[in-house]
């Protein structure tokens, strides 16, 4: 080999050397790096009823079972509700919905996809329930100068069923052999805390504008009183409604 073969042999080979390091601290440390994953829970839930789990593909997979649950009752819910189809669906990510299905569920155990319960509504049904659900009046303490002025009035409601009672709106009446005609009082909305439990009694207190005398006296003597739900609904720990109609119970 002639010496300027040699020579630039030599030369090449220590080139080569110089630049080893180099081209290894750029090389070696990009081998291990990757992109970052995604949070699948970032992700806007599709508001199509039908087709948000597939639109969703992978990213519904990569949720724990548990969520991946909790997110089709949170889907179901909404589809119940008919917000698909009202258009009020609302534009979420997959972590907010969790967050709302999961204090739904807390306050609604019971029911965690908002399903209706089928209303109880036939003449046999609405006399079995006056006689599971019966009302009466406690003793109110008047005075002949009260019967213009407003009556706090309290009944007691009775659950005779099988499920707890968690509210009743609706109206009852009060019948007296005093009065010619039954005296009506509108309940508002009442919830019960705790639940009326079965076998035990709530509850209803209203405040009520009195002026008939004959009135007056049959609260002060509530004993002589009868109570009927007139209408009304009854919602139970369970989801289901119980109606009370007045035409019915004829």
């Amino acid at each position: 080999m002639s010496e300027l073969h040699q020579y630039f042999s030599k030369a090449f080979l220590c080139t080569w050397l110089l630049a080893l390091p180099l081209t290894l601290s750029l090389t070696l440390p990009l081998a291990g790096c990757s992109a970052p994953q995604a949070d699948p829970s970032k992700k806007t839930i599709p508001t199509n009823s039908d087709q948000w789990q597939k639109k969703l593909g992978a990213t519904f997979e990569e949720l724990p079972k548990s969520d991946q649950q909790l997110l089709s009752r949170y889907m179901l819910r909404m589809k119940l509700s008919g917000a698909y189809e009202s258009g009020a669906m609302p534009r979420i990510t997959i972590k907010q919905a969790l967050i709302q299905q999961r204090e739904y569920e807390r306050l609604h155990p019971n029911n965690p996809t908002g399903k209706k319960s089928p209303i109880i509504k036939s003449q046999q049904a609405a006399s079995a329930n006056a006689q599971n659900y019966p009302v009466a009046l406690l003793p109110v303490k008047t005075s002949d100068s009260d019967s213009l002025n407003q009556v706090k009035l309290q009944f007691m409601l009775s659950n005779h069923g099988k499920v707890a009672i968690q509210s009743f709106k609706g109206t009852l009446t009060m019948q007296d052999a005093k009065l010619e005609k039954g005296k009506r009082f509108n309940i508002p909305l009442t919830q019960f805390e705790p639940a009326i439990k079965p076998e035990q009694s709530g509850k209803i207190i209203i405040e009520s504008s009195i002026e008939d005398i004959n009135v007056m006296r049959a609260i002060r003597n509530a004993h002589d009183v009868t109570i009927n739900i007139s209408e009304g609904m009854l919602v139970l720990e369970d989801g289901q409604r119980v109606e009370f109609d007045e035409s019915l119970m004829k």
